[in-house]
C-alpha cells in the first residue's frame, strides 16, 4: 500500500468537491457524482471498467457517473480530484442526463489547454482558503463547469455502447436496461422485473443480456452494486453491514462473499489497511514534525506560482503572438447573407420621420436588400374601413410606407399574420405589448387579396413576385410555452399540435400564390430553444403536408429553456454558449436533411445576443465583435439571409428611455448616433466575394483584381459569474467588467501568393476608443441632460479610427500584425497600385 494523503478544500458545497491527493490508491468503485482527475506530477494508473490508462503531468480525465475505476498511484506522485454533483450539473445543463468524453491522454482536442488553465485558475483560488475568495472561487467553478459543458458533453440518447452488439435497436434496450439498473441497484432488483418493463420473456432477457454484456444480470448487478460499495467503504464511516444493506446485498454475507471473490480480501480487511496506512502516515508525519497535509498544499502551491499565467498587480504576462499563414490556394466564391435583411419593426413604425431617415442613412452606407416589418394590418395602420354597408380597404399608410422603401431600393419582407409589436425590457418583464384585432380565416383571404392586387397594380408583377411572405406561428413558441399543465405533458410530441399553424399556413399560401405565383411564402419564425425532437416533429409533419413552405424561418437569441423532470418549461435563461448561434444552426440543417428539406431555403429572420431592449451591452463595443465573430462563424452553414434585431432604438422609444442610450437593440440610437454594431455592417460591407481564408478571429476576402480585405476580430465572451445576476442589471460603468478577461489580441497574418508590386493598405478600427457610443457618452459624463449640439458632437466623435499607408512586396507575401483591444473589430483593405 502506497502512503496516500488527501486534502480537502473548505469551500466545498453540494456541486463540487476539490481533493488534492499525494501517493493514494483505490479499488474498483463508482459513484453517482461526475470525477475529474488532473495530475500535477508523476504518475497515476488509473482503470476504467476494464481498460487501464496511465496519467502524467497535465494530463487529465473525466470519469462519467457511475462509471467503475480504480487508482493505482506511484509514490512521488501529486494530483487533483474534483467532483461534481450529478445532479446539479443536469440541473445547470437543463438535461435529464448527461455524459462526457474527456481524455486528454486519447483524444487531445483544442480546448485542451483551455481546460487545463481554467483548472489551474480555479486551484489557485481554491488555495488562498479565505472568506474574501469565496465569490472567485465560484467564478472559477462556473468557469470550469462553463468550458467541460461546451466543449466535452455528449447526448446521451446519441452514445454509442462500446464493446456492445452493434445493432441500434439493441443498443437502444441495452441502454435502458442498463440505465434501469443503474437507477434501482440499491433495491431488490430481478431479472423478472426487468423483463416485465421490457415486455419480454425472462428466457430471452437473459440471454439477450449475455450475448450484449459478457455478463449473467446478477452477475452485472453485483458488479455495480460492488462498485458503490466500495466508494462508501472508503469515504464514509458507515458500517459494512449498512453498506450492505444501502448498495442493494440482501445481507452481509452475500456482500462478504462478493468482495472476497473480486479482491481477495473481506470487505472489515481492507478497511483496516486503509486504516492503517493513514495512521501510519500521520505517525510518520508527527516524528518529522511536518505535516503531510501542508506539505501536499506547499507542493501545489509552488507548482502554481511556477507555471500559472496570472495577472500579478497590475503587471500582465506578456500575450504571445498568433501567427497565421494565409495561401492562395483555392478561392471559394460566397454569397453575403447578413446584408440581406434588416428588421425596421412594427409597420406604424416606418410612418415616424426620424424611422425614415435612419433608414435612408443605413442604406447609403451598408445597402440591405430587404426590411422585415409586421402589423401591416393592424389597427392603427386604418386599412379596414366598416363605415359602409361592405368593408372596403384603405390602403394610404400603406401607400406610404411601401413608396417610401422601394424609393430607397429596400424590398418588402413581410409578416403576414398578427405578430404583435413586443419591446421587453428583459426574459421575464414586457414593457409594450401592441396587438391587432383578431380576424376569421375568411377576413384574411378579403384583406391579403385586395392588398396583393392593389400591390400590382401600383408597383407591377415583375417587382411583387420579388418580395417575401412571412406567415407566423405564436403557438410554437418555446420562450412563451409557459402554460403546460400535468395532463398536457404528452403533447409535446402529438402531431396534432401543429394541425392548426399548417391550415392558416396552407390557407394563406394558396391565397398569396394564386395572385403571385413567384412569391417566396415561408414561415414561422421557430425559435432555436425548441428541443431538437419537437424540431424534427415539426419539420415531419410539415413534410407531409401538401403545401410546403418556400423557406424556413427562424428567430435566434441564445435563451434555454429551465425545465422541471417532466420538461414543462419553468423559466427563461441566457445561454452560456459563445457559440449558440452556430450550433443551432447546424442542428437546424441537421434537422431539415432528416425531414427530407435539405434543400429547404433557411432564413434567420431574427438574431441578437438577447430579446432585451433594456440592456446598454447593446450600446456597447461589445456588439461590434459579437456581429462580426457571428458572421464569420456561419459563413458555410448554406443561409440564404440572417437579420438583425433591430434597425433603430425608436422601435423600443419608450417612457423610460429619456436618456440619450436606454439599452435599445438598434444599430443606431433614437437620436441618429451610429453605434458600435452599425460599423460593423460597413467594415463587413467592404469584404470581396471571394472567400480566401478563415479563422477563430479573421476572414480573408478578395475582389476583382489584386484587391483583397482582411476583418480581424478580439471577441470576448461572458464570465461565469455574469449569469447569476439578473439580465440587464449591470451598470453602465461596469459594462466592460463582465467578460471571461481583458486579454488583447497580438494577431499576425502572413499572406501568401500574392502579386508584387506596390500596395495601398487602408485600416480601421472600432474599439472602445473609436466608433464606441457608449464609451463616448461615458468620458460625456453619462449625462441625462443631453442637448442638440451636444448630440452633434457625438456624432461627429463616434466613428471608426482609419489610416491609410503605402507597402512594397516584393516576396510574394505580407505580413499584418495588430495588438487589438478586447472588443475590436479591425479592417484592412489591400489594393494593388503597380505590379513588378
Amino acid at each position: 500500500m502506497f502512503s496516500s494523503q488527501t486534502v480537502q478544500t473548505s469551500v466545498d458545497s453540494k456541486l463540487i468537491t476539490i481533493s488534492v491527493m499525494h501517493g493514494k490508491s483505490v479499488l474498483d468503485h463508482a459513484h453517482k457524482d461526475i470525477e475529474l482527475i488532473y495530475i500535477i506530477k508523476g504518475n497515476l494508473r488509473v482503470k476504467v471498467n476494464s481498460k487501464t490508462i496511465t496519467l502524467s503531468k497535465f494530463d487529465f480525465l473525466l470519469l462519467n457517473s457511475n462509471e467503475l475505476h480504480s487508482f493505482q498511484s506511484d509514490e512521488d506522485n501529486l494530483y487533483v480530484v474534483i467532483h461534481f454533483n450529478y445532479y446539479q450539473l443536469c440541473s445547470l445543463f437543463l438535461q435529464e442526463n448527461v455524459l462526457f468524453e474527456c481524455n486528454s491522454i486519447e483524444n487531445e482536442t483544442s480546448s485542451d489547454q483551455e481546460f487545463r488553465r481554467v483548472i489551474e485558475e480555479l486551484l489557485s483560488v481554491y488555495l488562498k482558503q479565505s472568506d474574501s475568495s469565496l465569490v472567485e472561487f465560484w467564478e472559477k467553478a462556473f468557469k470550469l463547469i462553463s468550458v467541460i459543458h461546451f466543449n466535452y458533453l455528449k447526448s446521451r440518447k446519441h452514445q454509442e455502447l462500446k464493446h456492445f452488439s452493434p445493432e441500434s435497436g439493441n443498443n437502444e434496450r441495452l441502454s435502458e436496461i442498463l440505465e434501469y439498473v443503474e437507477n434501482n441497484f440499491r433495491e431488490p432488483l430481478s431479472l423478472e422485473e426487468v423483463a416485465s418493463i421490457q415486455f419480454i420473456t425472462v428466457p430471452y432477457l437473459s440471454k439477450f443480456f449475455k450475448k450484449q454484456t459478457g455478463k449473467t444480470f446478477s452477475q452485472y448487478l453485483n458488479k455495480v452494486r460492488l462498485a458503490h460499495a466500495v466508494n462508501e467503504l472508503i469515504n464514509t464511516n458507515k458500517t459494512i453491514t449498512r453498506i450492505a444493506l444501502d448498495n442493494g446485498f440482501p445481507n452481509l454475507a452475500a456482500f462478504n462473499r462478493v468482495f472476497n471473490e473480486k479482491y481477495q480480501v473481506k470487505p472489515v480487511e481492507y478497511r483496516k489497511q486503509m486504516v492503517d496506512s493513514i495512521e501510519q502516515e500521520e505517525k510518520i508525519s508527527n516524528e518529522n514534525s511536518k505535516p503531510e497535509k501542508n506539505e501536499v498544499l506547499k507542493e501545489l502551491q509552488n507548482y502554481l506560482d511556477t507555471h500559472l499565467p496570472i495577472i500579478q498587480g497590475n503587471h500582465q504576462l506578456p500575450v504571445e503572438k498568433e501567427t497565421h499563414i494565409v495561401k492562395l490556394a483555392k478561392l471559394d466564391a460566397f454569397t453575403k447573407y447578413w446584408n440581406k435583411v434588416i428588421n425596421i419593426g412594427y409597420a406604424t413604425d416606418l410612418l415616424n420621420s426620424d424611422m425614415q431617415e435612419q433608414i435612408a442613412l443605413l442604406q447609403n452606407e451598408i445597402g440591405f436588400t430587404y426590411a422585415r416589418f409586421w402589423g401591416l394590418f393592424s389597427d392603427d395602420m386604418h386599412v379596414e374601413d366598416y363605415s359602409n354597408e361592405h368593408i372596403s380597404y384603405n390602403f394610404s399608410n400603406i401607400n406610404k410606407l411601401l413608396d417610401f422603401l422601394i424609393k430607397n431600393r429596400l424590398k418588402p419582407f413581410i409578416e403576414l399574420g398578427p405578430k404583435p409589436k413586443i419591446v421587453n425590457k428583459t426574459l421575464d418583464q414586457t414593457l409594450i405589448l401592441q396587438t391587432s384585432s383578431e380576424k376569421s380565416l375568411e377576413e384574411w383571404k378579403n384583406i391579403i387579396r385586395a392588398f396583393l392586387l392593389h400591390c400590382i397594380e401600383r408597383y407591377g408583377i415583375e417587382e411583387v413576385e420579388t418580395w417575401y411572405f412571412e406567415i407566423w406561428s405564436k403557438d410554437i413558441d418555446p420562450i412563451r410555452d409557459e402554460t403546460i399543465s400535468g395532463n398536457e405533458i404528452n403533447k409535446r410530441h402529438d402531431p396534432s399540435q401543429f394541425e392548426e399553424y399548417f391550415n392558416v399556413f396552407s390557407f394563406l399560401k394558396k391565397i398569396t400564390n394564386e395572385i403571385v405565383p413567384l412569391a417566396k411564402v415561408g414561415g414561422c419564425g421557430l425559435t432555436m430553444d425548441l428541443e431538437s425532437d419537437k424540431l424534427d416533429l415539426f419539420l415531419n409533419q410539415w413534410r407531409l403536408r401538401e403545401v410546403q413552405p418556400d423557406f424556413l424561418s427562424i428567430y435566434l437569441y441564445p435563451i434555454e429553456i429551465d425545465t422541471d423532470k417532466n420538461r414543462i418549461p419553468k423559466k427563461n435563461m441566457l445561454s452560456t454558449n459563445p457559440n449558440y448561434i452556430r450550433n443551432k444552426i447546424k442542428q437546424v440543417r441537421t434537422s431539415l436533411k432528416k425531414s427530407g428539406f435539405d434543400s429547404l431555403e433557411l432564413n434567420v429572420t431574427e438574431w441578437n445576443i438577447s430579446i432585451s431592449n433594456r440592456d446598454y451591452l447593446n450600446d456597447s463595443c461589445f456588439k461590434a465583435a459579437y456581429i462580426v465573430k457571428n458572421t464569420v462563424d456561419n459563413l458555410k452553414h448554406n443561409i440564404n439571409m440572417m437579420g438583425y434585431w433591430m434597425c433603430s432604438d425608436i422601435f423600443s422609444d419608450f417612457r423610460d428611455s429619456k436618456n440619450l442610450l436606454h439599452g435599445g437593440a438598434g444599430l443606431i440610437t433614437k437620436s441618429g448616433i451610429k453605434k458600435a454594431s452599425y460599423h460593423a455592417y460597413v467594415l463587413m460591407k467592404q469584404l470581396g466575394e471571394i472567400l480566401v481564408s478563415k479563422g477563430e478571429n479573421y476572414i480573408v476576402t478578395k475582389k476583382s483584381g489584386d484587391r483583397y480585405q482582411i476583418i480581424c476580430f478580439n471577441y470576448k465572451h461572458f464570465d461565469y459569474s455574469y449569469y447569476l445576476n439578473p439580465e440587464g442589471s449591470t451598470e453602465i460603468s461596469e459594462q466592460y467588467d463582465i467578460f471571461e478577461n481583458n486579454d488583447p489580441l497580438n494577431l499576425s497574418l502572413e499572406i501568401q501568393g500574392i502579386t508584387n508590386g506596390r500596395y495601398r493598405i487602408k485600416e480601421h478600427r472600432i474599439n472602445r476608443d473609436q466608433g464606441s457610443v457608449l464609451d463616448e457618452w461615458l468620458k460625456f459624463g453619462s449625462v441625462y441632460d443631453i442637448k442638440p449640439d451636444e448630440v452633434e458632437y457625438l456624432k461627429q466623435k463616434c466613428v471608426p479610427y482609419m489610416k491609410v499607408d503605402h507597402t512594397l512586396v516584393e516576396e510574394n507575401s505580407i505580413v499584418l500584425e495588430g495588438k487589438l483591444q478586447p472588443h475590436e473589430v479591425r479592417l484592412y483593405e489591400l489594393n494593388l497600385l503597380f505590379s513588378e
